[in-house]
């Protein structure tokens, strides 16, 4: 992983060691929704296991005699050195079973006596029974790992990149809606946006903008970008803490530093710095107008652009939503899992499904019940005049639902956008690389060449 602000590799470290800057995300944990961070495996309020667990516990084996219960145990950590099943006596105990053997009064009569010869020999048994457990086991192990080998070199792998489609299945003509982009500003890195006829892709590498056809593209910026957003004016995007403007003939020019969350609507740019809310004003000519901060101790924030309002949460994840100007409307707002707002509603998923709320009245309703939600999108296929949900769960399972139909799309995703009433979406191939897909609303899809 590389930093977000000058860009250094840094592994999976939550905090730059070249600048110090904190890698923030929004992902929450799907128990006790506290805030989470890439590549944290354990929820530290609840410790329950995130989307980033891997699949193999990661373990280092160093002594450790310390009484340990199950209670206490920090589960599957680097710093896990023994069995949490186990205490300092459990250890102990087989090589007190050992001493039994072994006589006390250590003078020449006693160790001559046949007995204690006998005992000795038991020792030297059992002494050699251990070590031959020892070296057979991994030779074992070698070979069935050998034998496993050459009986899967004909099996394919978990990663699929061939699709069920062609490029030719996907028009791009629908431009990215309001509540498309609302959705996908909640994504902390990357970023996918249509915009008369093209369609602008973020990855970890590039921003690429391909053609109505997604077979021809031009590289935009080298780097990684996110929060992307493109209009007649151009395309915005974020690097490395800077908010960078580009025309469509490409001329750049830099609007902000050491910001992010940058949310762009018409004049007006929303973004934090030093866990601050502030609003930037550009005129026509991407000139700095006005920059005023609205509110401080800002965690993430969603705009509800119909009504002109923000929902926040502050560092101490509490809720509440705020007009344009920073006054309070409302206090102690309901904590809502995955929520953003579209045509003046916030849509929000639980565990059985998706639902939105109308902050003025706080009426509720359900809109589609599925279980194992981990993330939700709802797009809109203008041409066909449906609603469709696109739903990933916590297996990284890839469905589309639209009316009473559910189609599956791909069982590996990592993570997708909604683009028109298309999505496109990141799978991991076998050496952990990235690799982008499109899809629709009736399980098609197929790999986009980055």
């Amino acid at each position: 992983m590389k930093c977000k602000y000058c860009g250094v590799e840094i592994g999976n470290s939550l905090e730059c060691h070249l600048c110090g800057h904190k890698q923030i995300g929004k992902t929450t944990c799907p128990v006790c929704s506290k805030l989470i961070y890439p590549y944290q495996e354990y929820c530290s309020n609840c410790g329950s296991p995130t989307i980033y667990r891997k699949s193999e516990p990661i373990k280092k084996v160093t002594p450790d005699t310390s009484v340990h219960s199950e209670a206490s145990h920090n589960y599957h950590t680097v710093s896990e050195s023994y069995d949490y099943k186990k205490n300092a006596y459990d250890y102990k105990k087989p090589f007190k079973d050992l001493n039994k053997y072994v006589p006390i009064q250590k003078n020449k009569k006693t160790f001559n006596h046949p007995n204690v010869r006998k005992n000795k020999r038991i020792v030297k048994i059992i002494i050699g029974i251990i070590v031959a457990f020892n070296l057979i086991i991994p030779i074992a192990g070698a070979i069935i790992g050998f034998i496993g080998d050459s009986l899967e070199t004909d099996e394919t792998t978990s990663f699929d990149d061939s699709g069920n489609s062609s490029l030719t299945d996907f028009n791009i003509q629908q431009d990215t809606s309001r509540s498309d982009y609302n959705y996908n500003f909640q994504k902390n890195s990357g970023g996918v946006y249509i915009y008369q006829n093209h369609l602008y892709l973020a990855t970890g590498d590039q921003l690429l903008k391909y053609d109505s056809t997604l077979e021809n593209k031009e590289v935009l910026e080298e780097g990684s970008c996110d929060h992307l957003y493109v209009d007649d004016r151009g395309y915005f995007y974020l690097q490395y803490g800077d908010l960078i403007f580009a025309d469509h003939q490409n001329n750049k020019k830099t609007l902000l530093n050491d910001a992010y969350d940058c949310y762009v609507l018409d004049q007006s740019i929303f973004y934090i710095q030093n866990d601050n809310l502030y609003c930037l004003t550009i005129d026509d000519q991407m000139n700095k107008v006005d920059n005023k901060k609205i509110k401080e101790n800002v965690n993430h924030f969603s705009i509800d652009d119909q009504s002109q309002r923000i929902l926040y949460e502050n560092l101490n994840y509490k809720n509440q939503l705020i007009d344009f100007n920073g006054n309070v409307l409302k206090k102690d707002v309901d904590s809502y899992d995955d929520c953003y707002f579209s045509n003046g509603l916030l849509y929000y998923r639980t565990y059985q499904g998706i639902y939105y709320v109308d902050l003025d009245t706080q009426e509720e309703k359900g809109l589609k019940e599925v279980d194992n939600i981990y993330r939700f999108a709802l797009a809109r296929d203008e041409a066909n005049q449906q609603d469709i949900a696109y739903v990933e769960s916590f297996d990284d399972q890839l469905d589309s639902y639209v009316g009473d139909e559910q189609y599956a799309i791909y069982d590996d995703a990592r993570d997708y956008f909604v683009a028109g009433q298309y999505v496109v979406f990141y799978a991991y191939d076998d050496d952990y690389s990235q690799h982008y897909f499109i899809g629709n609303s009736e399980g098609m899809y197929t790999s986009i060449g980055e």
